[in-house]
């Protein structure tokens, strides 16, 4: 639920917005207008919602928005990308139509070259934990998950029967790794394909479903990680974790050999 305080700085940066907007291409040149911008019954009127739906939002009074609605006041007030991000942020719900960054070819080269400078096992999980880029470290260490058919770091730990001998302590790492999705799940339950992946798990994972039902739920930690590789034997690791700042869906997971 948005707070009040949350309420009102949405309302605060609507209104702005609103004023600074274009005039819509309709208005008849020539008529003076009272006040800067556009009115609210044209911005509900062009995003197709109702006048008092939207008065409410911008008195940051109680309301419900949903992604498509948010996508199209967006749209009507011409908000630029880091504008959009923020409002879809300040109402917690996700953008329909939000296209990463991360699919430019540039940005994707840019990326997997500096993963692949680290000299440690390092990879960059995106918001549904799927794995997009990754370096040879990494190969080396988890050469069961990548040479499976599983992307999805969440479905090798799960569907895949070679994590089990693979992780120490298999049972209570899933558990806590569990635990950790459910708070990037929080961020996006409105997200179809995230609905999708937990469904598929459920189907897919006695296990995943049983303890999903728990609802149980831990920040991504920094715990020793340690695996039964077949070739190296017993490898223990401190993991670190960022968050990129323009697209805090994406993870950079650093593993630091210990032993």
């Amino acid at each position: 639920m948005v707070n009040i305080a949350r309420r009102r700085a949405l309302g605060e940066f609507l209104r702005k917005h609103r004023e600074l907007a274009s005039e819509p291409v309709t208005r008849k040149q020539g008529r003076k207008r009272r006040t800067p911008g556009l009115r609210r019954e044209e911005v509900a009127q062009m995003a197709e919602i109702s006048f008092a739906w939207y008065a409410r939002l911008e008195q940051g009074k109680e309301a419900t928005p949903s992604g498509a609605a948010l996508g199209r006041i967006a749209d009507v007030l011409r908000l630029a990308l880091a504008e959009r991000t923020y409002l879809f942020h300040m109402t917690e719900r996700v953008d329909p139509d939000h296209a990463s960054r991360f699919a430019d070819d540039v940005v994707r080269n840019t990326i997997a070259s500096c993963v692949s400078s680290i000299s440690c096992p390092a990879y960059v999980l995106d918001k549904y934990w799927t794995l997009l880029f990754w370096n040879a470290e990494l190969e080396k260490l988890f050469s069961l998950w990548l040479g499976g058919v599983e992307r999805n770091l969440l479905r090798h730990m799960f569907v895949d029967p070679n994590a089990r001998t693979f992780v120490v302590d298999w049972e209570l790492r899933a558990r806590q790794l569990l635990a950790q999705f459910r708070d990037d799940f929080g961020k996006h339950f409105d997200d179809p394909k995230m609905l999708e992946l937990v469904h598929g798990l459920s189907k897919d994972s006695d296990f995943f479903r049983r303890i999903w039902e728990d609802q149980q739920v831990l920040f991504r930690d920094g715990n020793l990680k340690s695996y039964n590789h077949p070739q190296l034997g017993s490898l223990t690791f401190s993991q670190t974790t960022f968050l990129a700042v323009s697209e805090p869906g994406l993870k950079l997971i650093i593993l630091t050999p210990l032993s």
